[in-house]
């Protein structure tokens, strides 16, 4: 065969109404596959990736909507308990105020008749750098007193408006008769609390 027959033949067959249906499509498709990878494609990614950030700033509203309604609990919490603030301030003062917690602990044991012998201290410090965080300072006490006059004692002290801890109780009998008007000697330890 001549190149001429051959090339004849091949014109013919790509000129044959098949080959330009096969050609029509093979070109189509290639064509449409280049505008969805350029013109359809980056719209699904935006479609999609706006979506998910829908999704996100759902999720991100709720929790800003339930921090906002805790802080409206909080607030109306503060507008119910604002006139008895200061009452936190006198249960917990900013300083250590040690003279102040001494002479509750000393008018509450005088009113009841409670002798006291021996009152400790422990260490404040005034210069303190950790300042809003809660401290104490613990002092320990020795007295003598009634059973009766005891409990009204450490009652009064828990009675009183500064926050106070007892840490340590113990009683002992000061003599060895056993009536109710025996005197009782106890050690407390209590402990005071300042911010």
């Amino acid at each position: 065969m001549d190149k001429q027959n051959l090339l004849k033949q091949l014109l013919k067959q790509i000129s044959s109404k098949k080959a330009k249906d096969y050609t029509f499509a093979s070109l189509f498709f290639l064509v449409f596959s280049i505008f969805v990878f350029f013109a359809i494609r980056p719209s699904l990614v935006t479609a999609f990736s706006l979506k998910q950030e829908e999704e996100q700033l759902f999720a991100l509203n709720s929790r800003y909507e339930s921090v906002i309604s805790k802080i409206v609990d909080i607030q109306s919490s503060f507008e119910t308990y604002r006139d008895d603030l200061h009452l936190f301030g006198e249960a917990i003062p900013r300083r250590p105020n040690m003279n102040e917690l001494i002479g509750d602990v000393e008018n509450a044991t005088a009113t009841n008749s409670v002798t006291i012998e021996k009152f400790n201290s422990g260490e404040v410090n005034l210069v303190d750098k950790t300042k809003g965080k809660l401290q104490s300072t613990t002092f320990n006490i020795e007295a003598t007193s009634s059973f009766e006059n005891l409990l009204k004692s450490i009652e009064e002290v828990y009675n009183q408006r500064r926050l106070k801890k007892i840490r340590k109780f113990e009683i002992t009998r000061q003599k060895s008769e056993a009536t109710g008007s025996a005197g009782l000697k106890f050690q407390l330890e209590i402990e005071g609390y300042y911010l």
